[in-house]
């Protein structure tokens, strides 16, 4: 039942919400249920249909990597709010926030089995941190 509002809401959102185009450069990595961040330098391509329940890419310059969302309704203070599936096996849901500074996170849930699947494994939640800008 929570389901028809919902899709109702994508369906009668009104239309006018900005595509984007951004460059993004991810700075941090975290792990947290590690406690572990580590400093990075990853360049991001990001583009955004201009409306709610459009598809929202998210591509490493040298495309070895993406990851896709829907976007969500829009919130005060966000230039973009996203979620989405799995992509890859013993990967969970993933969501993408971007301020109106154009400061970014992007979090995943992956299940890591780090003595080879049959084992216990750990889940982790990965959050990637960055800046943004507008692509020319």
């Amino acid at each position: 039942m929570r389901a028809i509002p919902t899709l109702l809401l994508l369906i009668c959102w009104p239309a006018g919400l900005p595509a984007l185009s951004l460059d993004c450069t991810a700075r941090q990595a975290c792990v947290t249920t590690m406690g572990a961040c580590q400093q990075t330098e990853v360049g991001y391509r990001l583009d955004a249909e201009d409306k709610v329940g459009a598809k929202v890419v998210l591509t490493t310059d040298e495309q070895k990597k993406s990851y896709e969302f829907r976007r969500l309704v829009p919130a005060e203070g966000l230039r973009l709010q996203a979620a989405g599936g799995a992509l890859d096996p013993h990967q969970g849901a993933g969501v993408l926030t971007i301020f109106d500074d154009l400061s970014f996170v992007l979090t995943r849930h992956q299940m890591l089995y780090l003595d080879g699947e049959g084992q216990p494994g750990s889940a982790l939640a990965i959050s990637i941190l960055g800046r943004c800008e507008e692509r020319e």
